[in-house]
């Protein structure tokens, strides 16, 4: 509403001389609100009352993807098959596998009967016992087979995966008809011995790809042809990549040289330092990851050679550290390993297990595979 404007005239004396000064008012604005129409609320004031109001009506919070993907996958309570004697990849791991990026691939190699279900089932106590199945003396008189034959999984609460392989090198493995079909026609492995060898070379350079550690399982100290048998390995593993980039670095996991059923005299500081010559000696030019600190120490030494001892039983009861305890220790340190990328693109547990399929198809179709078992005496 506008008023009407007035003037008004005033005269100032300034000494002698008068002038006539005109002043106009300015016009004066009302503003009324209408009816019906609340005051305006600035949109913080507008959004925090909503949250206040959102708090105080009690609703409930949405649950955050992550844990929504674990509750629907099943728990695990015992160890399935992964993959066959024949290299054929099972389908009911996927099961229990879900979307999320944030998991650990444990593997385990070995000779027969050196303990690697025992060694897998003790990292798996604490969720339950016996996950894997362990070898006895009966079992060799029943049927004298392998207890784990291709490759066992297990996966934790807290999205570790376990998986537990066949013996390398095991005469006891014979069924190798479908790997070996079309090759066998010919006058290349002819040699059962050969075929034996390669397969575990297979399984072996298999688990280079995709796992982020590998436990290397011996009794003894040391056998040669085991060493020769971890670098044939990393020469027959595939490429985790078939796009150039300058930027990626090729994959190699952390291998840790586990000796299980040890002496008590292997415990001696200058055994132990012998072993650490032997090891940096022989994997001096290896692109495996040897050095991750994954020790016996109490504390993470960095560089530190991978290397483990587990005392035999009747040596656990007078040993300072039982077995237990650096049972436990192997586990802590896995856990916190650093974790590389397999691919330059972030895998998830699924697609994980889709990436192991073709690993496997690439093994099996591996020209210098082929190439190496054609070769091979």
């Amino acid at each position: 509403m506008m008023l009407p404007t007035t003037s008004k005239d005033s005269e100032i004396k300034d000494g002698e001389n008068r002038t006539l000064i005109k002043i106009v008012e300015r016009p004066t604005f009302i503003l009324k609100t209408r009816e019906g129409e609340s005051r305006a609320v600035s949109p913080s004031q507008r959004n925090g009352h909503k949250k206040d109001t959102d708090i105080s009506s009690g609703a409930p919070t949405k649950i955050p993807d992550s844990i929504r993907m674990f509750s629907i996958c099943p728990e695990m309570i015992t160890c399935i098959k992964f993959m066959d004697e024949n290299m054929q990849l099972c389908e009911n791991p996927i099961d229990y596998l879900s979307d999320q990026q944030d998991f650990l691939v444990v593997g385990c190699l070995g000779a027969q009967g050196v303990g690697k279900s025992t060694i897998m089932s003790l990292l798996t106590s604490h969720y339950l016992s016996n996950i894997f199945q362990v070898q006895d003396l009966s079992h060799y008189e029943s049927d004298a087979t392998n207890c784990t034959t291709g490759i066992d999984f297990f996966i934790s609460k807290n999205r570790v995966i376990y998986l537990d392989t066949q013996p390398i090198l095991s005469g006891l493995v014979t069924d190798y008809s479908v790997c070996f079909d079309q090759k066998k026609a010919t006058t290349d492995f002819v040699n059962t011995d050969s075929n034996l060898e390669l397969q575990s070379l297979q399984f072996a350079a298999f688990l280079f790809s995709v796992c982020h550690v590998i436990i290397f399982v011996q009794d003894w100290f040391i056998d040669p042809n085991l060493v020769r048998f971890l670098q044939t390995a990393e020469m027959l593993k595939p490429s985790s990549t078939t796009i150039m980039d300058q930027d990626y670095v090729e994959y190699y996991p952390h291998v840790v040289f586990l000796h299980n059923k040890v002496e008590l005299q292997d415990f001696m500081p200058t055994i132990i330092d012998q072993m650490k010559e032997f090891y940096n000696k022989i994997f001096s030019s290896s692109r495996l990851q040897t050095h991750s600190g994954i020790d016996m120490s109490h504390y993470s030494i960095e560089n530190g050679l991978n290397l483990f001892l587990i005392p035999s039983r009747k040596e656990d009861m007078i040993f300072c550290e039982n077995g237990k305890s650096l049972i436990d220790k192997l586990r802590t340190k896995i856990h916190g390993v650093t974790r590389n990328p397999m691919t330059p693109t972030v895998l998830t547990e699924k697609s994980w297990y889709h990436y192991v399929s073709k690993v496997m198809e690439a093994i099996k179709k591996s020209h210098l595979s082929s190439e190496y078992g054609r070769l091979m005496p």
